[in-house]
């Protein structure tokens, strides 16, 4: 466990925070806080960002995983040679042509929920709602 440790630590040092938290500010990358029970969105600070990769880091060693992929991060990691490679992705888009049945609609959109992109997903889950409009305006 120290080793994974050791290395955490290395890959959260090796990164320029101030440009990832310059792209949420940029970008009008918000999270969401409850404060005061009122809801507030900011762009999050360095320690928080950090907080967060760290924790995904960690849920990554005790699920013994070698990829994830969680909000604007996607991971890969090698166990056993210890190698890590951390990606910050500010976008991810991809098609595929699913102007089938409603059946294969709803199949892709499983897929893309178990997959947690959720991006693709609220493309998918927009056709199938434009197809229920289209259908209900046939008479």
């Amino acid at each position: 466990m120290k080793d994974h440790k050791k290395a955490i630590n290395r890959v959260l040092s090796s990164i320029d925070w101030r440009k990832i938290k310059s792209y949420h500010a940029k970008l009008g990358i918000k999270w969401e806080y409850e404060i005061d029970k009122e809801i507030v969105y900011r762009v999050p600070n360095i320690p928080e960002l950090k907080n967060e990769l760290s924790t995904i880091l960690e849920h990554m060693v005790e699920s013994k995983l070698d990829y994830i992929s969680h909000g604007s991060w996607v991971i890969f990691w090698e166990a056993d040679s210890g190698d890590i490679r951390v990606i910050f992705r500010l976008a991810d888009f991809s098609f595929e042509d699913h102007s089938g049945s409603r059946e294969s609609l709803e199949e892709a959109l499983k897929k893309a929920v178990e997959r947690e992109d959720y991006e693709y997903a609220a493309v998918i889950r927009d056709e199938i709602n434009n197809k229920n409009n289209a259908n209900s305006n046939i008479k």
